[in-house]
């Protein structure tokens, strides 16, 4: 009697670990997306504000989440626009935004007139599970 006692002691207990298992393995990769990255305009000019808006999909509520954006890079290899931020994102579409202010178009800055890119990443947990890239003009 002791002994089936403990078999289905066992077994209840073997059912609870692969159950709980399964509900604490959720990939967040699948439940966070940017929908969307957007600027006011597409074209700006030496020292103008830049709003950067990323819009984040997520399927549940998720905490502690690393955005950040960086990129148009000089001359030098230097990327002249890296902001970062954490946030908690709730179950539907979050707003993520961000102020930069353009650099100068000069040969001390080495930026020139063109288009440039910034790459938007979104990481949780050291795993980065979104990637979007946007680009801008920038003029003298």
């Amino acid at each position: 009697m002791k002994h089936i006692k403990r078999l289905i002691t066992a077994g209840v207990l073997i059912c609870a670990v692969v159950l709980l298992a399964g509900c604490v393995t959720t990939p967040i990769a699948d439940s966070v997306e940017i929908e969307n990255v957007t600027t006011e305009k597409d074209t700006y000019h030496s020292g103008e504000i830049v709003n950067i808006t990323v819009v984040l999909k997520s399927a549940t509520d998720v905490s502690g989440v690393y955005t950040n954006i960086s990129g148009i890079m000089n001359k030098r290899g230097k990327n002249m626009l890296f902001k970062e931020t954490t946030t908690n994102l709730t179950s539907g579409l979050n707003n993520v935004t961000f102020a930069y202010t353009m650099p100068a178009c000069s040969s001390c800055s080495g930026i020139s007139e063109g288009t440039y890119h910034f790459n938007t990443s979104v990481v949780y947990g050291n795993v980065t599970v979104a990637n979007s890239t946007y680009s801008v003009v920038l003029k003298q």
